[in-house]
């Protein structure tokens, strides 16, 4: 692919720690999430306080899958991962940039593992400083409202490679039904169900189990996602997972009735599973952000559609 997702390359590139390029005394614009940031990173104390850099080997290829929004589950999985498998594959010998802070991270350490990075080939970028390479290579950030967004998302392909390397240790096993709960008691989150003791009662009768995402492991939700077949879950990143579900599965998505994205329905054209979306309305006087609003399932609706699902198996 080409035009803005095309690789780019740079020489005597310096890279902060928040993972932000600067390239012969300016801000790299395609290596900011968004035009506000780019602007704050005018400001001449910001290129100041990355005067003085830490160099690496002049006879490396770096590449550099990061930005400031990649500590987000969904992010890391459909676009780090996705510049990964592109610039691997041009540079299958290369030193990964990373912010140290990301070693901390389990599902980032996992997925690269899958992918054979380990200490003998990422380069961390020091939480208080930066690195300068001879030779960087990287693709811009990727914007959702970029037309071309999904085209360049390689889930299918970040999926095969994770669930092959850890096959054999894929036990965690809630049965082929499942619904993901934004509700989890430890946990303080929006765009929850607000009749969801009346969903997930319906929802047992035919099978369902709960399940609160955020209290497995990167490999457990992987493993979760990949023995379920029928998958319903309000509009969140538990629905992520689903690009390790198999072929022909089915995804059921509760979504506020005036949230117009389709990210999810976009991903689960490209990993083949059947996809169905819920229209829910919330109550008047909630949250004024939209994404951030509870939602009411309307059961007896999801349950006839349900039905139609199971019995068409």
């Amino acid at each position: 692919m080409t035009g803005i997702f095309a690789i780019h390359k740079l020489k005597n590139a310096k890279i902060t720690n928040n993972s932000v390029i600067l390239h012969k005394g300016k801000v790299v614009k395609e290596s900011c999430v968004a035009e506000p940031q780019y602007q704050k990173y005018q400001e001449f104390g910001f290129r100041l306080k990355y005067f003085f850099p830490i160099f690496t080997n002049p006879r490396k290829t770096y590449i550099l899958i990061t930005d400031e929004w990649s500590k987000n589950y969904c992010h890391w999985l459909w676009e780090s991962l996705s510049k990964l498998v592109k610039l691997k594959k041009e540079f299958p010998k290369v030193i990964l940039l990373l912010p140290k802070s990301y070693l901390k991270i389990d599902f980032v350490v996992k997925s690269l593992e899958a992918f054979g990075f380990n200490q003998n080939n990422i380069k961390t970028i020091p939480e208080k400083s930066h690195l300068r390479v001879k030779n960087l290579a990287f693709i811009p950030c990727i914007n959702i409202t970029f037309s071309d967004y999904f085209n360049f998302l390689k889930p299918k392909e970040a999926s095969k490679i994770l669930t092959s390397y850890y096959l054999e240790k894929l036990k965690t096993n809630f049965g082929e039904r499942i619904y993901i709960s934004r509700s989890n008691p430890k946990k303080n989150t929006t765009r929850q169900i607000s009749n969801e003791q009346e969903l997930t009662a319906m929802l047992s009768t035919h099978g369902f189990k709960t399940v609160y995402m955020e209290n497995f492991s990167f490999l457990e939700q992987i493993s979760i996602m990949n023995f379920a077949k029928y998958i319903i879950a309000p509009h969140g990143a538990g629905i992520t997972n689903t690009m390790f579900s198999k072929p022909q599965s089915y995804l059921l998505e509760l979504v506020n009735i005036d949230w117009q994205k389709t990210c999810f329905a976009e991903i689960a054209e490209r990993m083949a599973i059947n996809y169905y979306r819920i229209d829910c309305y919330s109550l008047s006087g909630e949250e004024k952000n939209l994404e951030l609003r509870d939602i009411t399932v309307d059961v007896l609706e999801l349950e006839e559609k349900l039905i139609k699902i199971l019995r068409s198996k």
